[in-house]
């Protein structure tokens, strides 16, 4: 049956087939996403609420720690037996404890008051502005307070009495401390981490401890739904679900909750979900409109297109393609001709190139001897043979010898870098011999003499470094070679204390470089630039700067490659 149905039909056929469990994948994905949500929700905000319970939690712990000690404190011992002390010890001995409470209330990173009493001379210490009375019922664990004076003075108070025993050398003193509900209600403030949810503290017989935004309604919906020390919820509260989440402090007695609206965080999972209903919609639509177009538009072309590339596997250049529509695949019908009849020029054209490529080699090794230098060479020897200077002489001759022996010999392209800088020494040895003012120096590491580099790579170089660079210097001249190796290259640098370059001339001299035309001029530094690039990347090639001796500084770089290893 599939075998009968056209390209159009089995495309839509497919489209279908393939957006039916992309439906349901995606469908079933969504629910999923939406349930780990809100699990990775209330294990978030649970986990969250914990931290902070144990916060207040540590923070009360750290204040009921400080009145213990301070119960057995040295000065409140002294404390007690105030009557025994003169009038300015006495002083003295206040300030020292009121010091301590000061300090501690300064330290403490809840709002914290803390009061001594002495019930047997109805004295008291406190950091409270006004002096308390002295509490009736004393309260062993924190205890919450309403205060009469307005909401914003509720505290929790805890009391420690001293001696702890019924055993009594000295007056009874009580300690007792009292941390603000605002403090409680500033950390509160601190949980709400968007302009959506809310967070409070509740307790059945006090209500709620909760910023001034907090929804009050909403509470209520959640006073008889708590159950355990912690855990979530999720409310309906005015058409809004709203996600709870809870958790008691045991030292408190209160519970910490935390809400926030559901549909504000699961508003991206219902965009996305109206999404794809739409793309679907607008796949199945434009779907059917690209099959059609797909055959007519890619199709037919391709198929025309892969027998006329079968013609020309079989050598047949006499075919072509005809382009009914004037689109992307007509530039590509037209260039697929105009190729069809350039191929057979293009394979000459190679033989061509190879044959000039070769030719442009030997012209490249007959122009590198050059009969000026020669006629210098014998010219010295002339005259130092005439003035019987034959250690001269013999070193000029053997010099020259060597530089042209390896000149001479074009059969292999390829040498040894050590072979090349022989090469190079004879020939800085013989401009020395004629020029006493030139020196130079070779620091090419030892590792470095076993690679195998095209022949004349280095020459040509130093040549130009002394006929350019260090001809029209008058005083003393120097050319340094070094070499180094990199991680991934190696590097040979040529640098002379000539006059150098302008900026713009060593613009003007790179471009050069990179210019294919055939120039008299830098022709030696363009051939060594493009050789090194032909054999071994576009990274590799000459580099131009100045040089730190005065002149230019030239570097010859080519890539460590595996094949030349």
């Amino acid at each position: 049956m599939m075998s009968r149905l056209t390209l159009f039909q089995k495309a839509v056929i497919i489209l279908l087939l393939l957006l039916l469990p992309t439906v349901l994948i995606y469908s079933y994905s969504n629910y999923v996403t939406e349930q780990v949500i809100i699990e990775d929700i209330h294990s978030r905000n649970v986990n969250r609420l914990e931290v902070s319970v144990n916060q207040f939690e540590s923070d009360l712990d750290q204040i009921s720690q400080f009145i213990v000690a301070l119960s057995i404190d040295s000065d409140i011992s002294s404390l007690r037996n105030i009557e025994l002390y003169s009038p300015f010890e006495a002083v003295a001995l206040k300030e020292n404890v009121s010091e301590k409470l000061r300090t501690y209330q300064q330290l403490s990173k809840l709002l914290v008051d803390v009061t001594i009493y002495m019930p047997s001379n109805d004295n008291a210490i406190t950091t409270m502005p006004n002096f308390p009375d002295t509490p009736e019922n004393l309260s062993s664990s924190w205890s919450y307070i309403e205060s009469s004076t307005g909401r914003e003075q509720d505290y929790f108070i805890r009391h420690v009495r001293y001696p702890l025993n019924n055993v009594v050398i000295g007056n009874e003193v009580i300690i007792e401390a009292r941390v603000y509900a605002q403090s409680l209600r500033d950390h509160l403030d601190e949980l709400v981490t968007t302009n959506d949810n809310e967070a409070f503290l509740f307790h059945d017989n006090f209500g709620t401890i909760a910023p001034e935004r907090t929804n009050s309604t909403l509470t209520e919906s959640i006073d008889h739904q708590l159950q355990g020390s912690s855990g979530t919820l999720n409310v309906h509260h005015n058409g809004i679900q709203y996600l709870v989440s809870y958790v008691q402090s045991e030292a408190l007695d209160w519970v910490l909750i935390d809400f926030f609206p559901l549909d504000e965080l699961l508003k991206p999972v219902y965009t996305s979900r109206y999404l794809l209903y739409t793309s679907v919609v607008l796949m199945i639509f434009f779907g059917v409109i690209s099959g059609w177009l797909l055959y007519k538009e890619i199709h037919i072309p391709i198929r025309d297109l892969s027998h006329a590339v079968h013609k020309i596997k079989q050598a047949d250049y006499s075919v072509r393609i005809t382009a009914e529509h004037n689109n992307e695949f007509h530039k590509l019908t037209h260039g697929f001709n105009e190729m069809a009849q350039q191929i057979q020029t293009l394979i000459e054209q190679v033989y061509v190139e190879k044959i000039r490529s070769q030719d442009a080699f030997l012209k490249l090794m007959q122009a590198q001897i050059n009969p000026h230098f020669l006629y210098n060479c014998l010219f010295y020897i002339k005259n130092m043979a005439k003035v019987q200077q034959t250690e001269a002489v013999e070193k000029m001759a053997l010099h020259l010898g060597h530089y042209f022996r390896y000149r001479t010999r074009v059969e292999d392209e390829k040498t040894r870098l050590q072979e090349e800088i022989d090469l190079v020494e004879h020939f800085l040895s013989i401009h020395a011999l004629r020029k006493k003012c030139l020196t130079y120096s070779i620091s090419v590491p030892k590792d470095m003499y076993d690679l195998e580099i095209p022949r004349l790579l280095i020459q040509p170089i130093v040549e130009n470094a002394i006929v350019h660079g260090i001809e029209s210097v008058t005083g003393k001249s120097y050319i340094r070679i070094s070499g180094k190796v990199n991680q991934n290259s190696y590097l040979i640098t040529i640098e002379d204390n000539g006059l150098g370059l302008s900026d713009l001339e060593m613009n003007e001299l790179a471009f050069n470089l990179e210019d294919g035309e055939v120039l008299k001029d830098s022709y030696g530094l363009r051939n060594v630039h493009q050789r090194l690039q032909k054999k071994y990347d576009d990274e590799s090639g000459i580099y131009l700067s100045k040089s730190e001796l005065g002149g230019l500084k030239v570097e010859l770089k080519w890539q460590v490659l595996e094949a030349n290893k």
